[in-house]
Order: C-alpha cells, then sequence, then structure tokens
C-alpha cells in the first residue's frame, strides 16, 4: 500500500490508462458570452512504470474496465512526464 495520492491523482477529474501512459484530466467548463458551453481538459500523460502501475491498479481495482476512458472536452492542453 502507498502513503501519499500519486501525483497522476492530484487535481485529476478522470484518470485513465493507455497503453504507455496514465493520463490525467483536469477539466473545467465555462460559458461564453454568447451563451455557449466550453469544456477545457488540462492533460498530463506520465510515463507507466511499474511503480505507477501498481499505484493505478490498487486505486482503481473496482473499475468495471480498469483502464478507464477518457472524457471528451471542446478543447485540450498536453503535457508530458517522465
Amino acid at each position: 500500500m502507498f502513503c501519499s495520492i500519486p501525483d497522476f491523482c492530484k487535481d485529476a477529474v478522470n484518470v485513465y490508462r493507455t497503453k504507455k501512459y496514465i493520463v490525467k484530466q483536469d477539466i473545467s467548463v465555462e460559458g461564453t458570452d454568447n451563451g455557449e458551453t466550453l469544456i477545457f481538459s488540462n492533460d498530463v500523460f506520465y510515463e507507466r512504470t511499474k511503480c505507477r502501475d501498481k499505484q493505478y491498479e490498487q486505486i482503481f481495482a473496482d473499475r468495471m474496465y480498469i483502464n478507464g476512458k477518457r472524457l471528451p472536452s471542446t478543447s485540450y492542453t498536453r503535457r508530458y512526464e517522465k
């Protein structure tokens, strides 16, 4: 068991896993002056390691689909972490 919250879970609205990365989505919703709604996703892609995979599997063990799924957004930014 781990003692602290892994970086990929801090400030995350959604976390999912791909073949090479564990992805943290921090999503915000904003309205425009003309009534449109914009959904922004600030994504951080963490390179998968044995330690991160073990943490991920412990945290999300109860998921029906362990790898999760990306939440759609109208705009996004990406950052990669080793």
